[in-house]
């Protein structure tokens, strides 16, 4: 099953990336960069590693079209268009590497006490409940606040939080939970109230997460409005270098970097707090 398993997995990939070219949805530098982190996802024997990108993927690209005319006039950019390899990279980098490690120092067939695979499932929790938080929350009925003040800021202003986004971030976390309690080989029998804990703690650290991107979005990377009051969006998450209204954060991150800050901070917290309190 081993190598029909990761014949499998490698074709699955390369069907959604035929899916993404068809819709437009990567670049096709973006699209090669998927294609690459699939496959190192698609060869470790653990399936939970593919579904988790998957799942990433999927619901991410289908959120980035919800009311996209409506988020088109919220702003003003390129923000709504196809993702680049920069932004594939930022969302996935963290957990490529830490498959790699795994797969080549792991030899066990299920999961006890893994650290490594702790890191993996915060990583994807963290970058689900962030983009369904900018892609669900831009669309709050009520005005964002900045999280580092608590005023009211435009939607889509970086560190602008709401009720809408951070439910939103709350059920990116748990999807990404209850894939872990299902798909993750475990080495013994795993009760009801186990797995449960499980869900729970992945849905915070991907809560947390986002809260982590929206401080240093707050903080290190710059919002400027036009002469509309409109947010403006560097094309393909790039930093921004223009002249106008600053409403918050300075001009040090690209919102790119933002996102591998946030996935790598994490990642390496999760597998701390996996290591020092719970003695993986």
């Amino acid at each position: 099953m081993g190598f029909i398993g990761l014949i499998l997995r490698s074709l699955a990939v390369f069907a959604l990336m035929a899916r993404a070219a068809k819709r437009k949805s990567l670049t096709p530098r973006g699209i090669l960069a998927a294609v690459i982190v699939g496959l190192i996802h698609a060869i470790h024997p653990w399936s939970i590693f593919t579904v988790l990108l998957f799942t990433f993927f999927i619901t991410s690209t289908a959120f980035t079209k919800v009311k996209v005319n409506i988020k088109r006039n919220l702003t003003a950019g390129g923000g709504e268009g196809p993702r680049n390899e920069i932004q594939v990279m930022a969302n996935s980098l963290p957990a490529t590497i830490l498959i790699l490690v795994h797969f080549f120092t792991k030899t066990t067939k299920c999961w006890n006490s893994d650290v490594l695979a702790v890191g993996i499932i915060a990583q994807y929790a963290a970058v689900t409940a962030d983009t369904w938080s900018s892609e669900l929350g831009i669309l709050s009925k009520q005005s964002p606040i900045l999280i580092t003040t608590l005023r009211k800021c435009p939607p889509g202003t970086n560190g602008g939080v709401s009720r809408t986004g951070l439910t939103a971030a709350l059920g990116g976390g748990a999807i990404i939970g209850v894939i872990a309690a299902i798909f993750t080989p475990f080495c013994h029998t795993w009760s009801i109230a186990a797995r449960l804990k499980l869900v729970v703690a992945i849905t915070i650290a991907g809560f947390v997460g986002s809260i982590i991107d929206s401080l240093l979005g707050a903080v290190l990377q710059q919002s400027v409005v036009n002469d509309r009051g409109k947010i403006i969006e560097g094309e393909g998450g790039k930093k921004l270098d223009l002249k106008g209204k600053v409403v918050s954060g300075k001009n040090i991150l690209s919102n790119n970097q933002v996102n591998l800050a946030m996935a790598t901070l994490i990642t390496v917290f999760s597998m701390a707090i996996a290591k020092i309190y719970y003695k993986f």
